[in-house]
């Protein structure tokens, strides 16, 4: 659980070390993807801590199952689109 948190703020903090480092202006569509990734991931936390409870249903579980593939993916087009918009300029 506390990897997962440290996971969490490592992506929504990329994209404020971006901007410190003045790279965010090249590729801000991506930053704004591995931003709304770091959402999707806090969404799927919030949804897997009522998994957790004995008492709801598998509802939960799938919520959370899938905000955190829908937030990889957008984790995973981020980044590659953000690695190759600052390989062109």
């Amino acid at each position: 659980m506390a990897l997962d948190i440290l996971a969490i703020a490592t992506i929504l903090l990329a994209p404020v070390f971006a901007e410190f480092a003045k790279i965010r202006t090249k590729a801000t569509r991506a930053f704004s993807m591995i931003a709304a990734s770091g959402v999707l991931f806090l969404l799927a936390m919030g949804f897997s801590v009522f998994a957790a409870m004995e008492s709801t249903t598998a509802l939960a579980f799938y919520g959370a199952m899938l905000f955190d593939v829908v937030g990889f993916i957008f984790l995973l087009v981020g980044a590659v689109w953000a690695a190759i918009t600052l390989m062109q300029k």
